[in-house]
């Protein structure tokens, strides 16, 4: 057996002994992939047809929801586990998805497949593979990548990993030397746990290595084994990950969580240092100021062609919407708490395009018709300020709303006959994690909440809703029903688990 086949084969056995708890990663979702790059000045396929692979794909919880959602597209999933492949056939069979294949193979062997990729997924990957493998990774891409397709990679970073790698190095001299996962997960968080507790001579740098162990101790078993135990698990700087992409004729987009881009919160002195910089070194130097320990980048071929229209026609083309981050935090009072009577035209007209797009959240609508509502509403100094689209952009860059070149068909209210999608009925009888339509993992813990979304299939009126869930409820609590149902719906609207 070669020393691949075995690095192979004790992977397979980890995941086979302690499941890996995977859920959708809204960032690496290809409509989001597609606004980035557009952002960014490339021209990336169409979404609606788009082929899409995605490597480590462990039992579809990433790429199940993306193929409900995109019916004309076509899906690849490949993983080393045999127990998560047969998962995530068993769910695409039974939510009746034809466009999605799902392989028990090495990604280092596809290469030798025909066809190519619009979207190649690589999230939890590169870091926990031997180096050859991340090689072929990469190759893959170099390889199988459509003229403008991207490539989506997660790993983790120095200089905030050498915080880490000191508890990971700790937790295996206590545990390596158990057979059993079981009996390592156990000792390690104990060890963990044990170690999180400060002692009268801590210092500060002693804090922040506790502070390390207390989030280990607190995590899930899936990423305490998976991520933290996992060997391999190698962290590199940017700057090396960049120059791995430029060995295999890629090149470094950006990253998939723009505000990670920005200098914001930075002392002022920092910010003018960064801002003169190129901008691969000026990530680099944000990696140290912010101590940073993970990234998710985007990549595509050296040899895209990039967009012929400018940036702000771009954004003009795209949709829009609040942010959830910004809709809770208007709800909590928080969002725009800060009315300080600025002067800054921009200031003042970015807050109220904010504070409209939050009273229409969840709906997504066209930039066009966020300038339309600010010529017809909006005070006539306002008319100063930066064009529309710039201003949507810079609150994209602060994570304030969401832009879309492919919006998804979610519902900005329950109707008559509410329609919860397929994916999320066929999770909702069975967990209560279910994947929304903007691709966000939600938990949902209430269990007349997941009854009513298995039962919102479009069939029904409100009044059968409620009528079958008022046979769930006390006697005593059943004239309120039809309130509750419209209290759910509700938020079911808000939380984007409804379709149009």
């Amino acid at each position: 057996m070669t020393g691949d086949a075995v690095v192979n084969q004790e992977l397979e056995r980890k995941y086979e002994a302690v499941a890996y708890a995977a859920q959708s990663n809204a960032l690496s979702h290809p409509r989001h992939l597609a606004t980035v790059a557009t952002l960014f000045g490339l021209a990336p396929p169409e979404v609606a047809t788009c082929r899409v692979l995605e490597v480590g794909c462990s039992d579809g919880a990433n790429l199940l929801p993306m193929a409900a959602a995109l019916p004309h597209a076509r899906f690849v999933g490949c993983d080393l586990s045999g127990g998560a492949i047969a998962d995530a056939r068993r769910a695409a069979l039974q939510l009746g998805l034809s466009n999605v294949t799902f392989l028990q193979q090495d990604l280092s062997t596809l290469s030798d497949d025909p066809g190519v990729f619009d979207y190649i997924i690589a999230h939890g990957v590169y870091s926990w593979v031997p180096a050859a493998v991340r090689d072929a990774l990469l190759a893959l891409a170099a390889h199988r990548l459509s003229h403008n397709g991207v490539l989506f990679v997660s790993y983790n970073v120095y200089p905030g990993c050498h915080v880490r790698e000191a508890a990971w190095q700790m937790l295996h001299y206590h545990v390596d030397h158990l057979a059993d996962p079981r009996a390592q997960l156990d000792a390690a968080r104990a060890f963990a746990a044990l170690l999180a507790e400060p002692g009268v001579t801590q210092t500060e740098a002693d804090a922040v290595v506790r502070q390390e162990f207390r989030r280990l101790a607190a995590q899930t078993d899936s990423a305490l084994f998976h991520d933290d135990l996992a060997l391999p698990n190698d962290p590199v700087y940017f700057h090396q990950f960049a120059t791995h992409l430029d060995r295999h004729g890629l090149m470094f987009v950006a990253e998939a969580k723009l505000s990670m881009m920005t200098a914001a919160g930075l002392a002022p002195r920092m910010q003018q240092f960064v801002s003169g910089m190129d901008r691969l070194a000026r990530e680099q130097y944000l990696d140290f100021a912010r101590m940073r320990r993970f990234r998710q980048s985007l990549a595509c071929r050296a040899d895209a062609v990039a967009a012929g229209n400018e940036g702000a026609a771009r954004v003009s083309a795209m949709h829009v919407a609040a942010s959830m981050t910004l809709v809770r935090a208007a709800a909590e009072g928080k969002a725009f708490s800060d009315e300080t009577g600025t002067t800054d035209v921009n200031v003042r007209a970015a807050r109220k395009l904010l504070q409209w797009l939050v009273s229409e959240a969840p709906r997504i609508v066209p930039v066009a018709e966020v300038a339309a509502w600010q010529k017809d509403h909006a005070p006539n100094d306002i008319a100063a300020a930066r064009p529309v689209p710039v201003l949507m952009a810079e609150a994209c860059y602060a994570g304030s709303v969401e832009l879309y070149v492919d919006p998804p068909a979610l519902a900005a209210a329950a109707g008559e006959r509410p329609v919860a999608s397929p994916v999320v009925r066929w999770q909702a009888s069975r967990q209560p994690s279910v994947t929304n339509l903007r691709h966000e993992t939600l938990r949902i813990d209430d269990p007349l909440a997941l009854a009513l979304l298995v039962l919102a299939d479009g069939t029904r009126t409100r009044a059968d809703l409620a009528a079958a869930m008022a046979a769930q409820l006390p006697e005593a609590e059943r004239m309120s029903a039809g309130e509750r149902v419209a209290t759910y719906l509700s938020h079911f609207a808000v939380l984007g688990l409804l379709m149009a």
